[in-house]
């Protein structure tokens, strides 16, 4: 190991130190890559990265499909569409075993396809989720690992952020990464679903079974407007894309304007929510984007270290089967997901990794699905966790305790699905994208 392989491994432990000690990630990030291209490369280029990122990294057309997801994710929060939903879903499943854990399954998923931001998913679904969960005597674990999990699920289902992201930073369709994430997304959440289900039937008392609802109530669910603006959200932004009528950020866009103009239309988009929704969404875009300048910033850097190059030459040549590489890849997301929040996580490894292992042949479509499940997982790791701090922020009677219990037994399914099913069988992610074609 070369001087500057241990500088970097240096650099990249300081960051870890400087989140630990609770500095935004974005700002963490960009210190270290500016300090490191001063050590590398003077003063001069360090103040020049210092004033072009910040605008070569955000000014790009494909960035501004974000804000428009964000927004819709929070028209359809404020407007109460993952209450109707969860509502109409309890109707349908509250008499199977862990019926209210189903439900909140199969809510999440549904709020995911309208919302592409995990917490506002998981605060959505904690309000509606745990008090009555609680209200049925629920074991606490169970209905926190549930609710939480079930937040991660917009993580996949598109629209998602994360492989926004990961489309730009790699130059892969963004297209057809979102639409990737539909039957990944909705594996997860049958595993899930099918992990409650046997926990609950093996333990009844874990999850006492709910009311009983006649058929003509579960098919008049089927009429509430709610659930009906997530199908016309979903429809317009996903059938656009796979269509090929929208690109993803005129997707976005449409989708924002249709979720503003159903909540105007059903009475439900007040002048005040408004201000609060606009608020709130200028408050995670810039969050974002902070963490994307600063991500860039360390990135120039290690581009001009030659890491992520010599590491590419270094990986191609190495005498082991893939699938070890692959193994080694998920462990160092399993470890880092523990001090850094998905997004940061995902700018500063991807650039580092993803030309070892295209080199590799590894189809980026397939690899953005495994990060982002990686990155799901790593949404409710100890001890950065940001879920489980969404979580015990709305459902204050929670200890951190019920909710990291709860998570263990979907976190072990979560692997199981990234390891066994989307690196063995990479056609769950690649089909769809295939059709497309």
């Amino acid at each position: 190991m070369d001087a500057t392989t241990i500088g970097i491994a240096g650099f990249v432990g300081l960051i870890i130190i400087l989140l630990i000690t609770g500095i935004p990630v974005g700002i963490g990030m960009g210190v270290v890559g500016f300090l490191g291209i001063l050590v590398m490369s003077g003063s001069k280029i360090a103040l020049n990265a210092l004033y072009q990122i910040p605008y070569s990294s955000t000014a790009s057309w494909l960035l501004s499909v974000i804000p428009m997801f964000v927004l819709m994710g929070y028209v359809a929060f404020y407007c109460g569409f993952a209450r109707d939903v969860f509502g109409a879903a309890y109707k349908w499943v509250s008499r199977l075993p862990g019926g209210l854990a189903l439900t909140t399954l199969v809510a999440g998923a549904a709020f995911g396809a309208c919302c592409g931001s995990s917490v506002a998913a998981t605060a959505a679904l904690g309000k509606l989720a745990i008090p009555e969960m609680m209200r049925y005597k629920y074991n606490r674990g169970l209905a926190a690992g549930t609710a939480a999990m079930a937040g991660t699920l917009s993580a996949l289902i598109p629209p998602s952020i994360l492989l926004v992201l990961y489309g730009v930073v790699t130059e892969t369709s963004i297209g057809e990464l979102l639409i990737a994430g539909i039957l990944p997304g909705l594996l997860s959440m049958t595993c899930f679903a099918l992990l409650v289900l046997g926990r609950t039937m093996l333990r009844p008392e874990l999850a006492p079974r709910g009311e009983k609802f006649a058929w003509s109530e579960k098919f008049a669910t089927l009429k509430n407007p709610g659930v009906w603006g997530i199908i016309i959200i979903f429809a317009a932004v996903v059938g656009g894309i796979y269509s090929g009528i929208f690109s993803p950020t005129e997707a976005g866009a449409l989708g924002a304007f249709v979720s503003i103009a159903l909540g105007l239309v059903m009475r439900r988009l007040k002048w005040q929510n408004f201000k609060e929704i606009l608020y709130e969404t200028l408050k995670t875009t810039s969050y974002i984007f902070l963490i994307i300048i600063g991500a860039y910033i360390f990135v120039r850097f290690l581009a001009l270290s030659r890491l992520p190059v010599e590491l590419a030459e270094w990986v191609v040549i190495l005498p082991v089967p893939r699938i070890l590489i692959m193994i080694a890849v998920i462990i160092v997301y399993l470890i880092l997901g523990c001090f850094m929040d998905a997004i940061g996580l995902l700018l500063l490894t991807v650039p580092f990794m993803s030309p070892s292992l295209f080199a590799l042949g590894f189809i980026p479509i397939q690899l953005g699905i495994i990060v982002v499940k990686m990155l799901e997982i790593g949404l409710l790791t100890p001890p950065v966790g940001i879920q489980a701090y969404v979580l015990k922020g709305v459902a204050p009677d929670l200890t951190f305790k019920d909710i990291f219990s709860g998570f263990l037994p979907f976190f072990l399914v979560d692997l199981f699905v990234v390891i066994s099913l989307i690196v063995a069988f990479p056609q769950i992610s690649l089909f769809l994208p295939t059709m497309m074609k």
